[in-house]
């Protein structure tokens, strides 16, 4: 192999190293980290190349997320007869771009679907409700946007001008000032360490001072690190800021409010975007997926799976434009989230099958979008008093809101758009409990705490605002699995999950039952994953043990 080759697909390599790889990546063998790959999606060359598919062998594809895309592209360019059926009117499931004119919609107590919110972002402007960032080590979904033509852009995840504001403290400080005088303070008392005359302590006392901006003494008295007293363009003699006291740092638990989490191997201080949202990534997966042969079939909400009694195919019953449809197929894909699954009447599925299905819960979460008439949190560059200069990344509060994301694209511009909350579990409850008007309201007095310009509603108007609680989107019931690894009957229900039902007939895919739950990463290793099996490439079966992944660390970090 020349190093101009890619190595042969995950989803179409011989069973060997590559394929192994994959299988241990799927089944959490390798870790819920192991998302190194670097293989090409095309197909293998030579003997190793999978059988193709009986004249008229027929994969019904359930849900058009990007899992149930990636595995309509992959299965429809080998030749299956492939029909993707989407209850929406659009693809892409969880990866969900709000833009001008875009109506959002929830169940209520009722189970019934009402309208929450109608877009009203001025033209040209986005905020992505779902997905927002790819990791540099995602290696699939940069694989696809680069075959596809999907620009990236840097997504920035932290920057020293960011904000935090503690658990329970009226203050709020910059990220440079947080981690720069904490790191001062720690130099300094590790420097005060006894006197030990080698070279070793001297190399050591050396690089004390440098990492802690120590004065000669070994004192930490503030670093211009951690900004200045006044901005330094108009003061003759710039002067560090006073350094925020040891203990007052120690006190605030500045780190329960996720302030680290931008360091977590996950997540780093670069990431990428797509160029104008990131439903441009389902977009294009749709696209290649129909030249490859797949047919869509938006608003067909499908009420019952049957498997045949020779657990050889399946029937799937739909309904579209108030008919009633029967279609049968040679294989059934499911990437109907879980929480809709349990809903839809199922026959001839094992009792292991439902038992899974029963132990598996979806996470809640919530988010906000805000349209700012002005990108006050930029700064205005016709003045020199004005002190924000945040360009990108995410200020932590321990607010309901969690976090604050500022805009990674389009600087210097007019206006923006933010994400004015992201939240998980009870916070997303309380959050997702109230009208929409309520919800605005709390993630306003949130952003304020960190920015007071969102008192001004003008500069920040409600009707340019957006809100989603995703556990309660139609068709969704939730965010992510909440997978939790210490857990036994996880353990039952993650295995259960990663084979077919009947005999070879019905797969679930997606990143509900992947090592990287919440992620799109994640739904195309288990698109690959399932492609694999129903080529004949992967094992049907999996080992007696293995690994859940674990979803509180893949998708809030460790605090």
């Amino acid at each position: 192999m020349t190093p101009q080759q890619d190595p042969p697909s995950p989803v179409t390599a011989p069973v060997g190293n590559e394929a192994k790889a994959l299988y241990q990546a799927m089944i959490g063998g390798a870790g819920p980290a192991a998302t190194g790959w670097t293989g090409s999606v095309g197909l293998a060359e030579g003997p190793t190349v999978p059988p193709i598919p009986q004249e008229g062998e027929k994969v019904l594809i359930l849900g058009a997320g990007v899992a149930g895309l990636t595995a309509a592209y992959e299965l429809s360019r080998l030749g299956y007869n492939c029909t993707v059926l989407e209850a929406q009117d659009r693809v892409g499931g969880r990866n969900r771009t709000a833009r001008k004119g875009d109506k959002l919609y929830e169940v209520d107590e009722d189970g019934e679907r009402v309208l929450t919110h109608t877009c009203r972002f001025d033209d040209g402007m986005y905020l992505n409700l779902g997905p927002g960032r790819i990791p540099y080590h995602h290696r699939r979904v940069l694989k696809y946007c680069r075959d596809f033509k999907v620009a990236l852009e840097p997504y920035v995840m932290e920057t020293t001008a960011n904000l935090v504001r503690p658990p329970g403290r009226a203050v709020t400080w910059s990220n440079r000032r947080v981690a720069n005088d904490l790191r001062g303070h720690l130099a300094a008392k590790l420097s005060e360490g006894p006197a030990v005359a080698d070279a070793f302590h001297g190399e050591l006392l050396e690089m004390l001072g440098v990492l802690g901006d120590l004065d000669t003494d070994g004192k930490y008295k503030g670093s211009t690190r951690a900004g200045y007293l006044h901005q330094p363009e108009i003061d003759e003699f710039p002067i560090a800021a006073p350094p925020l006291a040891f203990d007052e740092l120690v006190n605030s638990g500045f780190w329960k409010a996720r302030f680290y989490q931008p360091i977590d191997y996950l997540w780093q201080a670069t990431m990428f975007q797509p160029v104008g949202g990131m439903d441009r990534i389902v977009a294009a997966l749709a696209r290649e997926a129909e030249l490859a042969g797949a047919e869509i079939v938006l608003e067909a909400e499908v009420i019952g799976i049957t498997i045949d009694e020779d657990g050889h195919g399946v029937r799937v019953r739909y309904r579209k434009g108030g008919e009633k449809i029967n279609e049968d197929a040679r294989y059934c894909v499911s990437n109907i989230p879980i929480p809709v699954l349990k809903r839809i009447r199922r026959q001839n599925f094992s009792a292991g099958f439902e038992d899974a299905l029963k132990i598996v819960q979806f996470e809640k979460s919530c988010k906000v979008g805000w349209q700012a008439n002005r990108r006050f949190w930029e700064g205005d560059l016709g003045s020199v008093d004005d002190s924000e200069g945040i360009y990108g990344g995410i200020s932590w509060t321990a607010h309901n809101i969690t976090q604050l994301w500022y805009p990674s694209n389009d600087y210097f511009s007019a206006k923006g758009t933010l994400t004015g909350a992201y939240n998980f579990a009870k916070q997303a409850e309380e959050l997702g409990d109230l009208s929409p008007a309520k919800r605005l309201k709390l993630a306003r007095s949130g952003a304020a705490e960190l920015h007071p310009e969102f008192n001004d509603t003008v500069l920040v108007p409600d009707s340019k605002a957006v809100t989603i609680a995703w556990h309660k989107v139609p068709f969704q019931l939730g965010a992510f699995a909440n997978w939790k690894p210490k857990q036994e009957d996880h353990k039952q229900a993650y295995k259960q999950l990663l084979q077919p039902e009947g005999v070879d007939a019905f797969y679930v895919t997606g990143d509900q039952i992947s090592p990287l739950p919440g992620w799109q990463e994640g739904a195309m290793m288990s698109a690959h994953y399932v492609s694999a099996q129903i080529f004949g490439i992967m094992p049907l079966s999996v080992p007696a043990v293995v690994e859940v992944p674990d979803t509180v660390a893949l998708t809030q970090g460790r605090f």
